[in-house]
């Protein structure tokens, strides 16, 4: 599901990471989520926090959600309260 509201920059194969998508919520802020078996968002899409994007895989799926600000990786543990 989206981790909130933005438009989908990018959804398809990528280099061993599966099918992944990258979700551009605006003000230099994207997420990017790997290792999806199926796909159910498309680029240009608009989503909602909760929209469904795509399936994990059967099993033990390796699910991969990287918050990054201006094209870096943003360590989230700060922002939710956790540490």
């Amino acid at each position: 599901m989206a981790p909130t509201a933005g438009r989908i920059v990018f959804a398809g194969p990528y280099r061993g990471y599966g099918q992944i998508v990258i979700i551009d919520h605006g003000g230099g802020w994207t997420t990017l989520i790997t290792g999806l078996l199926r796909l159910n968002a498309a680029v240009g899409d608009s989503v909602r926090q909760g929209d469904p994007i795509g399936n994990a895989g059967p099993g033990r799926p390796s699910i991969t959600v990287e918050l990054r600000r201006n094209g870096r990786p943003v360590d989230i543990v700060p922002l939710v309260g956790l540490g």
